[in-house]
């Protein structure tokens, strides 16, 4: 018996394969792509601007899932407590 059928599409046209014994779904010779340097260079400075994170995808190619890792990636990183410990100055 058959256990490798066809699947439906990649959003690409790739095709797609099912195994029926484990339910394993799969594409043949998967291509990636890799973001660049400059290009998360460029998503960190929109960052700052205020732009939506689907147009920051948008203007630099990346993909949103990609965009979602990175964020919580900054996040790791990058000190963001809401309470500051230092002496609060006066204004005169």
């Amino acid at each position: 018996a058959v256990r490798i059928v066809k699947n439906g599409h990649t959003h690409t046209g790739k095709q797609r394969y099912l195994c029926r014994a484990c339910g394993f779904q799969f594409t043949l010779n998967p291509t990636w792509h890799r973001v660049s340097s400059e290009q998360v260079g460029l998503v960190d400075r929109l960052l700052t601007e205020r732009i939506s994170h689907r147009g920051i995808c948008r203007v630099t190619g990346v993909s949103r899932s990609w965009f979602r890792l990175h964020l919580k990636a900054l996040a790791r990183v990058v000190p963001h407590e809401l309470d500051d410990t230092s002496p609060a100055t006066k204004k005169a």
